[in-house]
């Protein structure tokens, strides 16, 4: 019964000590510049499509992203990441895809509650 227990109890140690390692390294890739950044949470769209009254352009420089975001910026001194999980990547008028440096313009609706939704990611001209 005491091996038992004490093998029990091996394998508690050993999960937490896996799962502490697996959080600690997904935070490896953390910014460091010290530009002001504001993070607008993903949303899936669900105002009605004639509200375009709520419909914000932004333009800006692609600086970094990956997994369905992008860190833009729209003045020396200003970030702005966007999520856009939401988004057909295949589908090239809503979606262009993106390398760092580019210049884009993205297209998303301003709500009142649970943050604002990307509608596209287009190549600013």
């Amino acid at each position: 019964m005491k091996k038992i227990l004490l093998s029990a109890l091996a394998l508690v140690v050993a999960s937490i000590t896996i799962g502490t390692t697996l959080e600690g390294c997904s935070n490896e890739t953390k910014h460091s510049d010290t530009l002001d950044t504001v993070v607008i949470p993903a949303k899936v769209v669900t105002e009605p499509a004639d509200s375009n009254a709520n419909v914000l352009t932004i333009t800006g420089k692609v600086m970094d992203g990956a997994m369905n975001s992008v860190w833009v910026e729209v003045s020396p001194d200003s970030t702005i990441e966007f999520s856009y999980p939401q988004l057909d990547r295949n589908n090239s008028e809503l979606f262009y895809n993106w390398s760092i440096d580019d210049k884009i313009t993205i297209k998303y609706i301003k709500t009142a509650t649970n943050g604002d939704s990307v509608i596209s990611i287009q190549k600013a001209e």
